[in-house]
């Protein structure tokens, strides 16, 4: 009966620790989505909530806190950070406070080759580690709907591929375009260029000047008009908007200018609420 007791004593006292050091710190990894297109930022959000009664300098120089972000691809090693610096910039966390901290995870991995990756947040403690569950999240190339190549005057040998390709994410369809250097292998950040109807398909256009023009067909009613700069070492959006459908507008020129339906308009009767 004693050594019952004193078994049951030692588990009690392990499962109380593992308790306590559960407490302690809650650690969260939220992925803005669980696909995303070559090239597009991995934009994910982490919540710290600090438990102890204590206050915690999180990446501050000389400090025994620090938040690491751990990434593997198809259940393989852990991929490298290309980059040393910290993910996010050193804070401060009260007792009881909550931080939440939103960054790119390809602004320090390497994620542009297709297929499954596994990630985690870690917060190091003195000494101890306080991980997040780990999330999955794919890499894909897209739905192909064209392309086009720029070339470069004074760079012979730099060619840009420009890569339209839609994806299907929360439930419309997506269009991105895709930017991609040959030689050299440089991957430009995937740009988000909105919702697409299929049916019409869009069009690309490249200048010799550098000036690359995106229209595409978001709604029944309108198109949207997206242009860039593109030189041999920047990507810059510079415009987006909104245009009508060409067949719609025109059909409200010719009204317009031959008058039809202003008979109509005069004998609308307006509501009594409406005075103007």
């Amino acid at each position: 009966m004693k050594r019952g007791s004193g078994l049951a004593g030692v588990v009690s006292t392990v499962l109380l620790a593992v308790a306590a050091r559960a407490q302690q710190f809650d650690v969260k990894l939220t992925l803005a989505y669980s696909v995303f297109v070559v090239g597009e930022p991995v934009v994910v959000q982490v919540d710290l909530l600090n438990a102890t009664r204590d206050q915690v300098d999180v990446g501050a120089p000389g400090s025994t806190s620090v938040l690491l972000v751990e990434i593997s691809r198809g259940g393989g090693n852990e991929l490298p950070p290309y980059r040393e610096d910290p993910v996010v910039a050193p804070f401060t966390l009260k007792p009881g406070e909550t931080a939440q901290r939103r960054f790119a995870l390809d602004k320090w991995f390497s994620l542009e080759q297709e297929g499954k990756y596994m990630a985690r947040v870690v917060l190091v403690h003195r000494g101890m580690r306080y991980e997040s569950v780990k999330k999955s999240f794919d890499v894909v190339p897209g739905m192909s709907l064209g392309g086009g190549v720029q070339m470069f005057v004074n760079h012979d040998q730099l060619k840009r591929q420009f890569k339209l390709v839609f994806w299907h994410r929360n439930q419309e369809d997506r269009l991105f375009l895709r930017i991609e250097d040959d030689p050299g292998e440089r991957i430009w950040d995937s740009i988000d260029l909105g919702t697409l109807m299929r049916a019409t398909p869009p069009k690309l256009d490249i200048s010799p000047e550098g000036e690359v023009t995106v229209i595409h067909r978001a709604t029944q009613d309108a198109f949207l008009r997206t242009v860039l700069w593109s030189l041999p070492d920047a990507v810059e959006v510079i415009e987006r908007n909104s245009l009508v459908d060409p067949e719609i507008s025109a059909s409200q020129r010719v009204n317009a200018l031959y008058g039809e339906g202003a008979d109509e308009r005069k004998g609308e009767k307006k509501p009594w609420w409406k005075f103007w």
